[in-house]
């Protein structure tokens, strides 16, 4: 039964920042905590720059891949890109910015869709305001630096999160109800990044990398295995993203690998995590993780049923926007969202 979701899973952070931008490490100190971290992925994503596609360049480092995309930013409707793109103008309209972006074959991602800001901490809001633009691959639906910031409502509260940067962390549930929403008209591909800049306040360091690599990540799950040869490596991640093949994980409740969710019925192929299928009486869902969790089984933004366990099987009751949240710890906390099946 299984073989038909015989994935190569790969540990990835997205969403950081050097000193090519507004982060305070430079790439090669990236690097060396990401690989501390023990990823198999990084990708740096500077504001409005790719310029570490020169300086150090992308490849292995050890056996850690190092990858370069980007984020252009506007004052709002911040725009992810991975893969090699030439960047557009952020003073572009949205719609501009995402075409370009993927007509040279990279992705584009909204960051942090609804980023309130933080009065507290003085941080103006970066939310998306140009939602009539949905040509996009995805969303950001989890960005750790935001919504980690939706604590901080005071300075003991801050000082509390800042000691705890993984408890009570979880997407915002406006941008799951987006999610969810959108996905009913098409897919919408969910990644997880960290949104990494390592702040510094005299000899102090808020957030520091090594911390922002142990919270969110998003695994990213491939047919065959990566090579040596980055650059094909670097296509292959790239369609498995397009594909929705992700779920995004807060690695501080485990970074295990051999989550899988996917779906089967007699005489059909598989459909597996991001695909779209035809909605029939007969699926079944499934679901596997690496060790026992609490199961979530959410359809068009509503929870469906819970369980507990290894795996997982759920009847497809209805067309529509499938996807799992488990729930680790004590007490249990978001650990692993997986991307959706979509039924028609």
């Amino acid at each position: 039964m299984l073989n038909r979701v015989a994935w190569y899973e790969y540990r990835a952070v997205l969403h950081v920042h050097s000193t090519y931008s507004d982060g305070t490490g430079t790439v090669r100190e990236i690097i060396d905590e990401a690989h501390r971290a023990g990823l198999d992925i990084l990708w740096l994503t500077d504001h409005n720059t790719d310029g570490a596609a020169i300086d150090p360049g992308p490849g292995y480092y050890g056996s850690l891949l190092f990858l370069v995309g980007a984020e252009v930013t506007p004052p709002r409707n911040h725009t992810l890109v991975l893969g090699h793109a030439h960047l557009p103008s952020h003073e572009e309209p949205l719609e501009s910015i995402v075409s370009q972006v993927l007509a040279q074959g990279a992705l584009a991602f909204i960051a942090h869709p609804d980023d309130p800001g933080n009065a507290t901490a003085r941080l103006p809001s970066y939310r998306w305001d140009e939602r009539q633009v949905t040509t996009m691959t995805g969303l950001e639906v989890w960005n750790h630096l935001s919504d980690w910031s939706r604590r901080v409502t005071s300075i003991p509260r801050g000082l509390w999160a800042l000691w705890h940067p993984f408890r009570r962390l979880s997407p915002n549930p406006k941008t799951l109800e987006l999610w969810d929403a959108l996905g009913q008209t098409r897919r919408v591909v969910g990644i997880g990044g960290v949104d990494a800049h390592q702040a510094k306040i005299g000899p102090l360091r808020i957030f520091p990398y090594a911390t922002s690599f142990r919270g969110v990540r998003t695994h990213i799950f491939t047919e065959r295995p990566l090579s040596r040869d980055w650059e094909q490596n670097e296509r292959m991640l790239l369609e498995a993203l397009s594909r929705g093949r992700a779920a995004m994980v807060n690695a501080h409740w485990g970074s295990e690998v051999g989550f899988r969710w996917w779906a089967e019925k007699t005489a059909r192929p598989t459909a597996l995590m991001g695909d779209e299928a035809p909605y029939e009486s007969g699926w079944t869902l499934l679901g596997l993780a690496p060790v026992a969790a609490n199961w979530e089984i959410w359809r068009n933004g509503q929870l469906v049923e819970e369980r507990q366990g290894t795996l997982v099987e759920v009847p497809v009751t209805a067309p529509g926007v499938w996807r799992v949240l488990l729930r680790r710890g004590n007490p249990p906390e978001p650990w692993i969202y997986s991307n959706p099946i979509y039924f028609r």
